[in-house]
């Protein structure tokens, strides 16, 4: 199977991936981890600094908030993100800020099927030093671009290494996901099964994706308990 994947299906199938859970999942964090870290971070930055960062990050949202649903940001919209991120990381590199600008303009470049661009946001988004929740959400984009530029051992490497807490589903349907590329079904079974069980989301759709996943890799001694499956995912 991994040999019959093209570059170009790989990326398509992270802009898949990445427009059903990418930037709302940023935007999430930006808006709820971020007001949080916004607090700890002006302790030790003075307030004019702190302000002005908080009003560019805020000038972001506001772009991203005019999305369509369904649609990607328009050239002008996408430039304007674009500079407001690189703006934040020039000007505020120490804040969150900053790093979650990194976070959109990697999404951006996945969306340009500019990887390369997006893999380089990422890791400076990384090398920035985030607070354990903002570095397991990296880690995982991280993973899923590696994997798309075809490097899916250093894909799992990424998403194996240290505890994954709250984001432990996620990190799961991505091994899943990540051996499925390697031919590897009996281990993509075990890690969509793992992904279900942990599985908190209030979206059925979620456990109802895993469920399919965990169904196009059944082992033929293993039939698919349904209602069980529900059960976990609920």
């Amino acid at each position: 199977m991994a040999e019959d994947i093209t570059e170009e299906e790989q990326i398509e199938a992270l802009k898949r991936w990445w427009a059903e859970n990418g930037m709302q999942t940023v935007l999430a964090v930006v808006l709820v981890i971020g007001g949080y870290f916004g607090w700890q971070f002006w302790g030790t930055h003075q307030q004019e600094q702190m302000t002005e960062a908080s009003d560019v990050y805020r000038e972001m949202i506001d772009v991203i908030a005019g999305q369509q649903p369904g649609s990607l940001l328009s050239d002008a919209q996408q430039a304007k993100v674009n500079a407001i991120a690189d703006q934040l990381k020039d000007g505020y590199s120490g804040s969150p800020y900053a790093q979650f600008g990194a976070l959109v303009k990697a999404k951006l470049a996945v969306d340009a099927n500019d990887l390369d661009a997006a893999a380089a946001e990422l890791q400076w988004a990384m090398d920035a030093n985030p607070e354990a929740p903002t570095e397991r959400l990296i880690r995982l984009r991280m993973a899923r671009v590696e994997a798309a530029r075809g490097n899916i051992d250093e894909a799992l490497k990424m998403v194996q290494t240290g505890d994954p807490a709250e984001m432990k589903s996620a990190y799961e349907e991505a091994k899943g996901d990540f051996y499925l590329q390697q031919d590897n079904s009996a281990a993509a079974f075990t890690a969509y099964q793992a992904a279900l069980v942990s599985n908190e989301s209030a979206d059925q759709m979620v456990g109802s994706l895993l469920q399919l996943k965990m169904s196009s890799v059944l082992p033929a001694e293993a039939p698919l308990d349904e209602s069980n499956s529900e059960g976990d995912s609920q």
